[in-house]
């Protein structure tokens, strides 16, 4: 066999082994959840937007409660929050959620889980969309979150992705 094409082969045979399944998971081995959202990449200031996750579950393991967290997008000065922590009885940015959630923090933490604790919100290998409808902050320019989405009872099987938008003035 020629010398180059026994060096592909073998580079080859490493790759597939260091390639992996491709599912991440917890230290206590649990599948981490994969997490993606759909938002305007621009919207009129003051306007209400559907910011739509799909959250899936690719297993191992069911997520009994899971945890959706709004939190601020890097250093204070950038950029404006769309989700920010609400303060008495004001209404914040999240007007509705569909599904309810069973619970929520500040406006900033949601909760989703069964009314029955047998059985988990997401199974190991089912997916889930979540609504959030959202009103767009009045400051034009960059506006966005850090969102995280993890197992209630297991914090560091979690994953992120960024709310991002352009407000228009």
């Amino acid at each position: 066999m020629n010398r180059h094409v026994l060096v592909l082969v073998m580079g080859a045979i490493m790759a597939a082994s260091c390639a992996g399944s491709g599912t991440e998971l917890s230290e206590s081995g649990n599948g981490l959840p994969q997490v993606t959202v759909e938002f305007p990449a621009s919207a009129e200031a003051g306007s209400v937007q559907p910011a739509v996750f799909e959250v899936n579950n690719p297993g191992p393991g069911d997520i009994g409660t899971l945890i959706v967290a709004f939190t601020r997008a890097g250093d204070p000065d950038l950029p404006t929050p769309i989700v920010d922590v609400t303060g008495g009885k004001a209404p914040g940015a999240v007007r509705s959620v569909d599904p309810d959630p069973t619970g929520v923090s500040d406006g900033v933490v949601y909760r989703f889980s069964r009314t029955s604790p047998q059985e988990p919100f997401l199974a190991d290998g089912d997916s889930v969309t979540l609504t959030f409808d959202l009103v767009v902050p009045e400051r034009p320019g960059a506006a966005a979150n850090a969102v995280q989405v993890y197992d209630g009872s297991e914090i560091d099987r979690a994953a992120g992705v960024r709310l991002e938008t352009e407000v228009e003035g």
